[in-house]
């Protein structure tokens, strides 16, 4: 990619294929197959053509000079009348071959019409497997579509195997049908194979809308529509949400659905969702709380859909995605199903010796890996079978290219298979890979290479377009990760070194401790605050102290030490990786759960809750009976046995969701909306309405000597910026200034940039498809050195909202003093922290006769039960909060304790927090208010996406008839904001 102003300074050609000029080289290719004779006497046509034209041309030329040259009367130059004549005899000639030529030529053009079905579909396929390169990993931000890359060579060697192999048949018509059926679904099976279990989904997504919008059937404009719902709304710029039972953010999904046309035709479908649902609410309320809306009948628009025949499927996808996000993958692969067919949605294995099979000794088998998993065992396996064990491997790393390149070598003399392992190790020589396979001009045919390396952007992309990519993941749920433990790490061998129940019961618990971290992993931040990379190592290293610690313990008639077995796995094994307090609190309750007597009782259950299926430690000798037990377990794993809520399922599910759109946002082109205008022109307005709509500027001289007249807290003679407070909301007012600066000449040089008054930079070519993907631009939330400068939000509607809000509310404290501020939006802070610091240093001022110090008092908090429009007055000490939500329970607020949520509800608004500050002693007098056995420890975020960088305070809240610890497990926590 040039910079805008390098192109603007010198002609840049780009070479590089389009969708149309690809399906013109695939037509010459699939009629080349399949009508031979066709094309040789197109090209045979072609050349005639081009060599009468120019001899068309020498006539005329030889003309020209007799004319120039002869001398004297023209009638008398009788050599010239005989050229004269000739030529236009000649001329007379060829002018009728290049007629019969064009005649020709059209019928033959017709015939290869028909086959140009095939050339589009191929090149909608091979745009879809380039576009896959743009993917990244939602959870680590690893690029994963750097690995993706696939060459032109390798599409087109799927294309000729498509129409070699696919069924024959007459007329052309079926013929046609038959090549493209075959070349889409071995594409999607060529481009599956080396894809990770994540993406699958999103590339058959990516195929099925882009063959609908070749072919006509839906515009970009829809498909957009799709992927950005009401993102780019501005909730107060909208009408108020009437429905009680519906989200703000759905409510805004639902306004943009109605304002969207469908299809070339350009159809408002919903136009009037709104008021149906207004009319209807109790149906829409069923249908919302259904359990797989996507295959229930949509009230009031059920008949509709179903005589829409080519916008039908896509319409009832757009209307899940609305209202129920969290049931968007599911909704999407009943689409995949309509638009492709059953096959696509089916399960399929790629088996190890089909892979074999397709590579040769110049193509090389590439295994992506992530955390757990290895092909080594598949591989030695298949060597076995076909007389080529024991495989050479060489595990990569420093000083092993050496020893790796000689067994290369000689494995290209004596047709050996070579596993070259971790080569994101080993970069260095892969760099050669493309060489050494391509340029050794002798290798045995029955050498074959084997990779294997996790992802890395720095992988040589000539070895990734000449090698075999298959993505191996080892299985997900516990089961799987039981059964991997018990087949890998778990041994007979392992069992037998203590001869004791204890040990192996032991063994059990330590290995399904280590299945549930992992795939706690799954629900995102309520699961772990950072998804670390629990492995074998961990695993391993657990059970060898725990073996040594019962082999001096029990073996010697000795107590076992809980606290030390506790201590070591959680604090030390394990939580030598743990980063964040939260998390490690959260292993500590793990531990504590079952690291303990009771699991050596026969009662003992790792599900605290009542289920179908218990989940037991097997007493047993032999390790064929507990993997004999392993595969009775569930194949799907309910959240409450990682002691999370079942609504965790739907986090699940809407994050997934979440990243699949994004990442399909990424690889949408921005070159129209489907409503007729540029998306430069779209871009523009929305620049200039947002450069509009920015609050006006705070002016510093102005606020400065409107905070030094404001009043500071009761009971102190503190005044304008001797007041923390004060000072604070000055500081405040400085950040949004210039927020507000950077968003409105962000917003105009942007519109300027496209009207051509100034240079598009780079920069602003990045907010100008960040505007047009209705996401917010980089420089809006952060600084050139990658600080957070405001808040984050998904999109740029809710941001703007944000923006608005935040101005309402330090205006209101600015003009009308601290009587005005009954309750702070600490939302609405830049740096809540400050806030609250400030707050403690007025208390500590106010109780100045008790001589208090700000370093011996803490935050107190007291949850009020009313919401901030019931508040009567500012209180004496300390201040009202509002804006917070509770994720993981509900708060009752009438008994003032944590409860289990309500199905399908992730956040409940929390009432009126009034924050204080109190001396250490107090604090601990007041902790015997929160029950028997203490309170919860709840941390409070600035956003969902949690860590110590969002963390703000922690505050105690009443557990009620549950241990701290279960609401631990839950992933409870307040938020300032829920997106």
């Amino acid at each position: 990619h040039f910079s805008p102003e390098l192109s603007a300074k010198c002609t840049v050609i780009d070479f590089t294929v389009t969708i149309k000029g690809l399906e013109q080289q695939l037509l010459g290719r699939v009629i080349g197959m399949e009508q031979r004779s066709l094309e040789e006497t197109l090209t045979q046509l072609m050349e005639e053509v081009a060599a009468n034209t120019k001899s068309l041309l020498v006539l005329d030329k030889q003309l020209l000079d007799r004319l120039s040259n002869s001398t004297g009367n023209l009638l008398d130059d009788t050599e010239l009348i005989e050229v004269l004549a000739n030529t236009k005899a000649k001329a007379k000639e060829v002018e009728q071959k290049l007629a019969d030529a064009e005649e020709k030529k059209i019928e033959i053009n017709e015939k290869r019409e028909q086959y140009r079905p095939v050339a589009t579909r191929g090149s909608v396929m091979y745009f879809c497997m380039t576009d896959m390169t743009l993917v990244s990993n939602p959870i680590t931000m690893q690029p994963t579509g750097w690995m993706y890359n696939c060459s032109l060579n390798q599409f087109l060697g799927e294309f000729n195997y498509s129409i070699r192999e696919s069924e024959k048949a007459q007329p052309t018509s079926k013929r046609v049908e038959k090549i493209i059926g075959y070349l889409t679904y071995r594409v999607y099976r060529y481009m599956n194979r080396g894809l990770f279990e994540r993406d699958k989904l999103m590339f058959k997504l990516m195929v099925a809308f882009k063959i609908v919008v070749v072919a006509g059937s839906l515009q970009q404009g829809d498909v957009s529509s799709f992927l950005k719902a009401g993102s780019a709304l501005d909730a107060k710029a909208e009408r108020s949400n009437p429905f009680r039972w519906m989200v703000d953010k759905i409510w805004l999904n639902l306004i943009a659905l109605s304002r969207t046309l469908f299809g070339p035709n350009s159809i408002p479908f919903f136009k009037d969702v709104v008021d149906i649902i207004s009319r209807n609410d109790q149906a829409w309320r069923r249908f919302y709380d259904e359990n797989e809306p996507e295959d229930c009948a949509v009230p009031d628009y059920e008949e509709r859909l179903l005589q829409e025949k080519d916008l039908g499927s896509f319409l009832r996808l757009c209307l899940v995605r609305c209202i129920r996000e969290d049931r968007t993958c599911i909704a999407a692969n009943k689409y995949v199903q309509s638009q492709l067919g059953g096959k696509f949605t089916a399960p399929v294995t790629d088996m190890i010796a089909d892979i074999l099979e397709e590579s040769s000794n110049r193509k090389a088998i590439l295994y992506l890996l992530s955390a757990g998993s290895d092909p080594t065992l598949m591989i030695d396996e298949l060597a076995k079978k076909r007389k080529k064990f024991p495989t050479d491997k060489v595990s990569m790393g420093e000083g092993q290219e050496i020893i790796a390149e000689e067994k290369q070598k000689n494995g290209f003399l004596a047709g050996t298979w070579l596993i070259l392992q971790n080569c994101h190790l080993g970069i260095g020589f892969m760099e050669q890979q493309e060489d050494l396979m391509s340029k050794t001009p002798e290798i045995d045919e029955a050498f074959r290479l084997w990779i294997t390396c996790e992802i890395t952007p720095r992988f040589p992309i000539g070895l990734l377009q000449m090698s075999i990519k298959v993505a191996l993941e080892p299985p997900m749920g516990l089961k799987a990760g039981l059964h991997r433990t018990y087949t890998t790490t778990v041994t007979q061998e392992l069992l037998d070194k203590i001869d004791s129940d204890k040990w192996r019961s032991m063994v059990f618990v330590m290995s399904f401790m280590h299945s549930i971290v992992q795939e706690r992993r799954k629900f995102g931040p309520i699961g772990w605050c950072i998804p670390y990379e629990y492995n074998n190592s961990d695993l391993d290293a657990s059970l060898l102290f725990i073996e040594k610690h019962l082999s001096s313990t029990i073996l010697v008639q000795l107590p076992l030490s809980w606290s030390t077995i506790q201590y070591m796995v959680a604090d030390v094994q394990y939580g030598g990786r743990i980063t964040d307090d939260l998390d490690r609190e959260l292993f500590q309750c793990y531990a504590a759960q079952w690291f303990c007597d009771e699991v050596f009782r026969q009662t003992f259950c790792f599900n605290k809750y009542p289920s179908e299926f218990s989940y037991k430690v097997p007493e047993a000798l032999e390790i064929a009976a507990y993997r004999a037990y392993i595969e009775t377990l569930p194949p799907v794993d309910s959240p409450l046995i990682f002691g999370l809520h079942t609504n965790a399922d739907l986090t699940y599910r809407q994050i997934d969701a979440a990243m699949m759109l994004s990442t399909l946002m990424d690889t949408q082109p921005k070159d129209s909306s489907g409503e007729g205008k540029s998306a430069d022109e779209i871009v523009r307005e929305k620049a200039v309405d947002l450069a509009d709509k920015t609050p006006p500027d705070f002016i510093e001289e102005i606020f400065r000597a409107q905070v030094q007249k404001l009043k500071g807290p009761p009971g102190t003679p503190d005044r304008g910026m001797a007041a923390p407070l004060n000072i604070f909301l000055f500081q405040e007012l400085q950040r949004l200034q210039r927020i507000i600066k950077i968003v409105r000449n962000n917003m105009r040089a942007l519109a300027a940039a496209i009207d051509g008054t100034v240079v598009m930079t780079p920069d602003l070519l990045d907010d100008l498809n960040s505007v047009f993907d209705a996401r917010v631009p980089k420089k809006w939330t952060h600084d050139p050195s990658g600080a957070e400068i405001s808040w984050i939000m998904p999109n740029i509607g809710g941001w703007f909202t944000g923006l608005i809000d935040r101005q309402v509310l330090l205006s209101t404290w600015l003009e009308g003093d601290r009587k005005a501020m009954k309750s702070y939006w600490l939302t609405g802070f830049t740096n809540s922290q400050g806030f609250l610091t400030g707050m403690r240093q007025e208390v500590t001022r106010q109780h100045q006769k008790d001589q208090w110090a700000l370093d011996d008092v803490v935050t107190h908090t007291e949850i009020q039960q009313h919401d901030v429009d019931r508040v009567k007055e500012a209180p004496e000490e300390g201040q009202n909060i509002h804006g917070l939500f509770v994720e993981g329970a509900k708060w009752a607020r009438g008994e003032g304790k944590l409860e289990e949520s309500e199905a399908k509800k992730l956040f409940y608004a929390m009432p009126v927090v009034h924050v204080t500050a109190i001396g250490m002693k107090e604090r601990k007098a007041k902790l015997g208010d929160y029950g028997p056995r203490g309170g919860y420890d709840c941390a409070v975020y600035k956003y969902p996406k949690r860590g110590d960088r969002y963390l703000v305070f922690r505050m105690m809240l009443r557990p009620g008839e549950e241990h701290p610890n279960h609401w631990r497990l839950r992933g409870v926590c307040l938020l300032c904001q829920t997106e």
